[in-house]
């Protein structure tokens, strides 16, 4: 039964206690924000017992609930409450449609505890569920941060695979895309688009590019270690390396599928950190950092910086100071408790919506900035609630037709026959039919000991070694077991003369990662630490993906191009 939707005006009593105009235009001494197009946000409630703590921000706050209203701050700076009182225990992540007609939210009724996606006419009316409870063996599923990607089509995170996450005892998120019911139809089947072992949410749509920005959980707890398996999970028993687990930036189109890095600050790890990302106009991303890059089992203080496209110097534009590498105590505001910065959006104009706690006490209201950080104004801040995810209400571009990222081939699928070896524990059941199911991929490096140039974040390949040899492991969600977590042997292949490996059968759509040995087996080193993948990716069925190097920081060298297959 669909919760009734009576978009209305909020009473001029209740507007009244909200310290009106104070809260809303910024007077009593505080600069006007400027012109400002309609804003579409939540309002809600603080997280019980933890007053720094941020609704929907990271693994451990995203689906709790608080309560909380869904509002629209119109260009005059009047507030109208778009659901009916009750409707709603709780909303989040609003989205605004292509067309500015529809906003897209998250939602919890009292009728399901869990989140859902929904659909409103701004207009008013229309309110229309898109997802639904999954199959309920699996237990309970939260869909949240919708997205539109298209005018009938949403990108959604969702913890549909019943998933623990590697780091913690957490449920996984991953992508899927869902077709929008017309009125008095009923919404596809979602389809998931990504494959991440740790967790991938957050997706925004970049209209200019045709591309998908998103952040994913970047995170491995299978290091490199010279024993039988190759693998550790006791730091003590593996080789030194620096250890991965913190958000980061990516990027896929829907015609191609493959993950990429879209962003980063690559000298330091804060700088690579990206959630809640917001594409502006220049391809640029203003992006959310944290002085725990994981978030887990809390974010700390947060901030907003700016990624300039690919792999740029980050600029830091507002919220806590933390230090860009560990043990900088000087860098940062440790001891302190720092303001908070989350949830930017990019405006017409050049700057950047977001929410902004400067007082360092928790009550996030909307703020504007320019790009470079500067002009902070305040736009509004309701007593005693957090206000976020604020969404412009403007029309977008046209979509640009998806392109194919240099450096990737379709293919027809070759399948391999045989099975993969357990490599840390005996039951790992990766069958030829199961891997079938969901299709294989190509995997093809031209040159796992390319470089990149001396002083550059690529740089520090480990030196050509004769005899090498490349592992593919598979990782398994195994909640029942100690560690949660299953490696598994898929194949060792031999290093082409030239570096090369031209790998095809692996199986599509599953968490892997690669290492590369020597003829002994000992893991190869490089001037960073182990050749060995501290992350973790998945290929698309179908398609080959391209690479060259096998190191910290390959990912950011370009792929040559190479001839298609039938041509010379």
């Amino acid at each position: 039964m669909r919760p009734p939707a009576a978009p209305h005006r909020i009473p001029a009593r209740v507007i009244a206690s909200l310290f009106l105009a104070l809260a809303l235009t910024g007077t009593g001494g505080v600069p006007a924000p400027g012109r400002l197009p309609a804003i579409v946000f939540v309002s809600r409630q603080p997280v019980p017992g933890e007053p720094r703590a941020i609704p929907g921000l990271g693994p451990h706050t995203r689906a709790v609930v608080t309560g909380g209203r869904l509002l629209e701050r119109e260009p005059d700076g009047r507030l109208r409450e778009l659901l009916a009182p009750g409707a709603f225990v709780d909303v989040s992540d609003p989205s605004v449609s292509r067309d500015a007609r529809r906003v897209a939210f998250a939602g919890v009724t009292p009728t399901d505890r869990a989140w859902r996606i929904w659909v409103l006419d701004l207009a008013g009316g229309g309110l229309a569920p898109v997802t639904r409870a999954a199959d309920p063996a699996r237990g309970r599923c939260d869909d949240l941060d919708p997205c539109w990607i298209g005018d009938s089509t949403l990108c959604f995170a969702s913890t549909r695979d019943a998933w623990r996450a590697q780091y913690a005892d957490l449920p996984v998120t991953n992508l899927f895309v869902v077709t929008v019911p017309a009125s008095g139809s009923e919404a596809g089947e979602p389809r998931q688009i990504t494959a991440e072992r740790n967790g991938a949410e957050e997706p925004a749509m970049d209209w200019h590019r045709g591309r998908i920005v998103f952040s994913r959980w970047w995170f491995n707890a299978h290091r490199p270690a010279n024993t039988a398996s190759g693998l550790a999970q006791d730091a003590r028993e593996a080789i030194p390396a620096d250890s991965v687990n913190l958000w980061q930036t990516m990027e896929l189109t829907l015609s191609l599928g493959r993950e990429r890095l879209a962003a980063g600050d690559l000298r330091t790890r804060r700088g690579e950190m990206g959630y809640q990302p917001a594409v502006l106009a220049d391809g640029s991303i203003a992006a959310v950092y944290a002085a725990n890059l994981g978030m887990s089992p809390e974010a700390g203080g947060t901030g907003i910086h700016l990624l300039p496209p690919r792999f740029g110097r980050a600029t830091r534009l507002a919220g806590a100071i933390v230090a860009g590498r560990a043990g900088d105590v000087y860098g940062s505001a440790g001891g302190l408790a720092p303001p908070s910065a989350c949830s930017p959006a990019a405006l017409p104009d050049g700057r950047v919506l977001f929410s902004y706690s400067p007082g360092a006490r928790g009550d996030l209201g909307l703020f504007v900035m320019r790009r470079d950080g500067s002009g902070l104004t305040r736009v509004l801040d309701l007593p005693g609630t957090l206000e976020l995810d604020a969404a412009p209400v403007v029309r977008q571009p046209e979509p640009r037709p998806e392109t194919m990222p240099r450096g990737d081939e379709l293919e027809v699928p070759t399948p391999r026959s045989g099975r993969p070896t357990p490599a840390t524990t005996p039951a790992a059941p990766v069958t030829e039919a199961a891997r079938e199911a969901r299709g294989t991929f190509r995997f093809h490096d031209l040159d796992v000991f390319a470089d990149g140039p001396p002083g550059s974040p690529a740089h520090g390949a480990p030196p050509r070694t004769a005899g090498a040899r490349l592992r593919f492991f598979a990782t398994l969600a195994r909640p029942a077991s100690v560690t949660g977590d299953t490696a598994v042997l898929l194949r060792e292949v031999p290093v082409g003369p030239a570096g090369e490996v031209n790998e095809g059968g692996l199986p599509a759509a599953a968490p892997l990662f690669e290492q590369l040995v020597d003829a002994r087996g000992r893991v190869l080193m490089g001037a960073h630490g182990p050749a060995h993948v501290a992350g973790l990716n998945a290929g698309v069925a179908g398609l080959t993906t391209r690479c060259v190097g096998c190191h910290l920081g390959h990912s950011t060298l370009p792929v040559p191009e190479t001839p298609r297959a039938g041509r010379p």
